[in-house]
């Protein structure tokens, strides 16, 4: 019995790693052909179909679902009229959210938004009433530098962790407008203006710096403080509203 307890839960974990797998995919998918439908179909000509490129990559989806994506923009396959929408509440403790969705059918997708976030304490206000509190970046995650070394006869890559120093003095030179560091995960977040935000991430690219995630972000003007409890409310209800296909992105001023 305890070798087919084992493996069921075996099953049920990768069940379930499929699942959430399967969930990025049609989320990554929607961006894509969101982002081509609104601009133009070349990513070099395009930031917003580059930086939904760049996540696909990422989480690396399988080529024939970006393929797919890609077909639907251009009339190869049947496709469903996307469009982007945002909604904005408050989580407990006046945490403010703003919520961006890729949906075919947005009163589907108000619907369930609105069941999450009732049932999790959250409340809704009035258009614009929390949108003011995030401005659009473009925003480039690094987590290091690619290093190719040869071990056992044979061309390996590493990742060598970021001199913060040596960088600092190269984002210097480069058009940004902010950086900041996470020194505990190794993380430097990279704000750039929109027009320059293809050419930071080239050039960094071509220095070797490892990104962890290239894309547009509202970012919080003013972060609040929450206790513990708190934040695992909200942090619960964000997870909650991530499950939901149609939602993209919850963005939150929670510090």
């Amino acid at each position: 019995m305890a070798g087919h307890s084992k493996w069921h839960n075996i099953r049920h974990k990768k069940a379930a790693q499929d699942a959430k797998k399967a969930k990025i995919y049609t989320k990554i998918s929607k961006l894509i052909e969101l982002a081509a439908r609104q601009g133009w179909g070349d990513p070099n000509l395009n930031p917003a179909l580059e930086a939904a490129l760049e996540k696909a990559r990422y989480y690396s989806v399988p080529k024939d679902v970006i393929e797919r994506a890609i077909k639907k923009w251009t009339g190869q396959l049947e496709w469903e009229q996307l469009e982007e929408i945002y909604y904005e509440w408050y989580a407990p403790w006046w945490v403010a959210l703003y919520i961006k969705c890729i949906t075919s059918n947005k009163n589907r997708t108000g619907a369930n938004v609105r069941s999450i976030l009732t049932k999790n304490g959250g409340s809704l206000w009035e258009p614009g009433s929390v949108s003011w509190q995030f401005k659009e970046k473009w925003v480039i995650y690094l987590s290091g530098k690619i290093e190719k070394v040869v071990e056992k006869w044979k061309e390996i890559e590493k990742i060598s962790p970021i001199n913060i120093e040596e960088l600092e003095e190269r984002l210097l030179e480069l058009d940004i407008e902010d950086f900041e560091y996470d020194r505990e995960n190794n993380i430097v977040k990279i704000i750039t203006p929109k027009e320059s935000f293809a050419n930071v991430k080239k050039i960094l690219e071509t220095e070797n710096y490892k990104i962890e995630d290239a894309n547009i972000e509202f970012v919080a003007e003013n972060l609040i403080e929450v206790d513990p409890q708190t934040a695992e409310k909200v942090i619960k209800l964000i997870e909650a509203l991530e499950e939901d296909d149609d939602v993209d992105t919850v963005y939150h001023n929670m510090k």
